[in-house]
């Protein structure tokens, strides 16, 4: 393949196995750390673990707070800032005798890294396999290992900034690589990363988290690396609500929890010669030109990224929690949508007849009501004035569908509109026992879920089948209406 893009990642995977293979290091900043030693990294936190007496130990132990701790290797020279380690675990006082030591932190940082300079950024975390295969319309690479890589590489462009996005395979160790095309200062990176990850962990239905490795370079080949440094995150996690779903493989099982989702399960099935098969829906994978447009929406406003995030996180939450949660979202994304595109809800009835025939009636009829405050008379001649004729708060969250040509059920509106009793908090039902009402609460967060995804994913341009995981979790009332499995939008 002539034209196939092609990577340098020696340099970058040998400055991430200096870190990950790091042990027997000179510790520097606090006192008594003896130089047999081991680095470990794991969600949530880094660890340096030793064996030394308490007697060796004790002055640093003292410090609530440690200062900033240098680490010297043969590679290279490494901080921890200061404040950001603490000793983990029991510690005995007293004794000769040597006992475990091991010293916490979440952030290593190389030396050589100056501050608020631009470099070539590739931020790096790691993960099982190619997760997008399937799910999104990837190119071809290779890279310097001899390995090509298919469907693999995703460019995404953030407001003319060209960003790469793909993954590797070394020592079967999978690595999900972001990497920027020009130099940029390390928060300009940050926030294009993040914009790039939820929108992928919103396509693939993941929580990007346990660790991750930010490599700097001058090179926009990375054949020189000026500095790496280290990061612990939360632990990855995998959502149950998933709205993009082209391997029917994976769902049967779930189609088989009850015998009224046997309709579903012949949906995506066919017969051959040799019996019964599943198949792969290409139209529920997102073109690399839909995820692009995605992972802008998320770089453009704040708004949107936090709404993105929103739905990944929402599925991870008790079942109790996500209406609202839900509901937020959709509201949040339908006040951007409408921002972005100047869309203007219609008022309940002709504004000009509201002006000339309504206002003055209802300011009459005000002015009539005996030993009315001045200050209600005010207020409520200013709310007929100018909001009484707006269009409900439910409405705006209806007006987008329209505009992508998907057509709302009874179903979805009826989720839409229990909107104003969230938002004035009324949660559930006071009259049922919870536990009762989580079928139907958990049905209400499917919807809403949905219906936020199609939002997202016919403003990015989107056009093919979504999941409906209503039916695919097995909830009666949707497989009772014979609902799809797969929705066209």
């Amino acid at each position: 393949m002539k034209n196939i893009t092609r990577f340098l990642l020696k340099p970058t995977i040998e400055a991430i196995y200096d870190i990950l293979h790091m042990e027997n290091c000179k510790v520097n900043g606090i006192a008594g750390v003896p130089d047999r030693n081991k680095l470990s990294i794991s969600p949530g936190h880094i660890d340096l673990e030793f064996d030394e007496t308490f007697r060796a130990m004790h002055a640093s132990t003292y410090i609530e707070y440690l200062p900033e701790i240098m680490i010297e290797t043969a590679n290279g020279t490494y901080k921890i800032p200061q404040h950001t380690a603490q000793f983990e675990g029991s510690i005995t006082m007293g004794g000769e005798e040597k006992q475990h030591f091991d010293m916490r932190f979440n952030k290593l940082i190389q030396s050589t890294l100056v501050e608020g300079c631009p470099y070539f950024w590739r931020f790096i975390y790691p993960i099982s396999n190619n997760e997008w295969f399937m799910k999104i319309k990837a190119l071809p690479y290779a890279d310097d290992f001899g390995t090509q890589h298919f469907f693999n590489l995703i460019t995404a462009d953030l407001e003319g900034h060209k960003m790469n996005l793909y993954s590797s395979n070394v020592d079967n160790n999978h690595w999900m690589i972001v990497e920027s095309t020009e130099p940029i200062t390390y928060e300009e990176m940050d926030h294009r990363v993040m914009s790039i990850i939820m929108a992928l962990g919103f396509v693939i239905g993941k929580r990007y988290g346990d660790y991750c490795f930010h490599v700097a370079s001058v090179e926009p080949t990375f054949s020189k690396i000026e500095g790496i440094e280290a990061l612990s995150l939360k632990e990855t996690r995998f959502c149950p609500f998933k709205i993009l779903q082209p391997n029917s493989n994976l769902m049967v099982e779930w189609l088989r929890q009850f015998d009224y989702q046997q309709y579903a399960l012949d949906e995506i099935q066919c017969t051959s010669e040799n019996g019964t098969k599943w198949f792969y829906e290409e139209d529920a994978s997102v073109t690399i030109e839909a995820f692009s447009k995605l992972a802008q929406l998320c770089y453009k406003t704040n708004d949107m990224l936090l709404a993105t995030s929103m739905l990944i996180d929402g599925s991870l939450m008790n079942i109790e929690y996500q209406k609202p949660f839900f509901h937020v979202a959709l509201e949040t994304i339908t006040s951007a949508l409408i921002k972005e595109d100047e869309l203007l809800l219609p008022p309940t009835m002709p504004q000009e007849y509201y002006m000339q025939e309504v206002v003055p009636r209802l300011l009459d009829a005000l002015k009539g009501i005996m030993n009315l405050p001045e200050e209600a008379f005010w207020i409520f001649s200013r709310r007929i004035e100018h909001n009484l004729n707006s269009a409900p708060n439910a409405n705006k969250l209806e007006i987008c569908f329209s505009k992508y040509g998907y057509m709302l059920t009874r179903e979805d509106k009826l989720a839409i509109n229990k909107r104003n009793s969230t938002f004035h908090g009324h949660l559930t039902s006071e009259n049922i026992p919870l536990w009762e009402q989580q079928s139907e609460l958990l049905a209400m967060s499917l919807r809403l879920h949905k219906l936020c995804s199609i939002l997202l994913l016919k403003e990015a341009g989107f056009t093919g089948k979504v999941l409906n995981n209503e039916v695919l979790f097995g909830i009666k009332d949707a497989c009772e209406r014979k609902e799809h499995i797969y929705l066209d939008i």
